[in-house]
């Protein structure tokens, strides 16, 4: 997978790691003040986030930008199994949507994905890409990160990239 400048993607990791460890990134659930329930605490990856915060290179393309974009106004989302949106999402259904943002109409299951958009080589990935492994998908933002809808009693949030098989370009 590309990255960008060596000390530009140390400190970004460094950051995302701080990040996922205090649960901000992920969207861990907290406490609402009052006992009201649980609630997701704020991301500083949600859109307005100062410049510089978000990890990777640009995105290469207008539609991989606004795929990003909805992604991330996402983060903090409940999964749900065979969830479209706007509620609560899957991996393929967050991916479909995102896409569908950007004007873009991909297939709703992680196989039709993989198997009916063109494969990029994972060495060439780029942000806005879709990665897969067998049974799930996310989106490559860069750095070696993506926005995924892991799994039942998740959130969608931002990970790394691990275990990933093969990547598809919308």
């Amino acid at each position: 997978m590309r990255t960008s400048d060596p000390s530009r993607t140390a400190a970004t990791i460094a950051l995302a790691a701080a990040l996922l460890a205090s649960g901000f990134a992920t969207g861990c659930a907290a406490e609402a003040p009052g006992g009201g329930g649980a609630r997701y605490a704020p991301s500083p990856y949600a859109p307005g986030a100062p410049a510089g915060a978000w990890p990777g290179p640009p995105p290469a393309s207008p539609g991989a930008a606004a795929a990003i974009a909805f992604a991330r106004s996402r983060l903090g989302t409940p999964y749900c199994w065979g969830g479209t949106g706007p509620s609560c999402y899957d991996c393929s259904g967050l991916t479909q949507a995102a896409w569908w943002a950007a004007g873009k109409a991909i297939p709703r299951t992680s196989a039709a994905q993989a198997s009916l958009l063109p494969e990029v080589p994972l060495d060439r990935v780029e942000p806005g890409d879709i990665l897969w492994r067998p049974g799930h998908v996310a989106i490559y933002v860069g750095d070696g990160f993506t926005i995924t809808a892991p799994s039942e009693g998740g959130v969608v949030k931002l990970a790394r990239a691990t275990r990933y098989q093969k990547a598809v370009r919308p």
